[in-house]
């Protein structure tokens, strides 16, 4: 299991690399039309195409970074603790960490179907578009999570049949 969680897991970074990598490049040029044209008549578009597809290059490396580690986390305390705390913790700290995110997807969904009625005029589309960045975002990263959890949890249990 820790293996097809693990291969799922590169997929899925891959996957998310390559479309935040192509939404960069399409937010670079943005910016840099946008910087150049000044000088003459800059397109009012290339301000919001580069807001939102900073949004949804953000979210979308959120699952690499939250598998590389990248993220902020604070261990000083829970490092200190006997092992059956640590472990009650990290347990409590797995699940919280679960619900934060699928209340973001809730909200995330929530708030973007109420914008579906809203239009970004510059670029001609709703405003939902931008705002599922978080939802979609938030789901990747829960999915991430999930296929850490079930690595972690394979290496765990052949650790302990190697070593009774």
């Amino acid at each position: 299991m820790g293996a097809l969680c693990k291969m799922l897991s590169d997929r899925l970074e891959q996957f998310c690399l390559l479309l935040a990598g192509l939404l960069l490049l399409v937010n670079l040029g943005a910016v840099m039309l946008g910087v150049t044209a000044r000088f003459y008549r800059p397109p009012v578009w290339t301000t919001d195409l580069a807001q939102v597809t900073l949004v949804w290059v953000v979210m979308l490396a959120a699952a690499p970074a939250l598998k590389r580690g990248e993220h902020m986390v604070i261990n000083i305390l829970v490092e200190k603790l006997p092992k059956t705390p640590r472990h009650i913790v990290t347990v409590l700290r797995t699940l919280l960490f679960c619900a934060i995110l699928i209340l973001m997807i809730w909200l995330g969904i929530t708030y973007s179907y109420k914008m579906r009625l809203f239009t970004i005029m510059t670029l001609g589309i709703k405003k939902a578009v931008p705002l599922a960045a978080v939802p979609t975002g938030m789901a990747l990263m829960l999915i991430e999570y999930t296929l850490q959890q079930g690595i972690s949890i394979d290496a765990l249990l052949h650790n302990k049949k190697e070593h009774p």
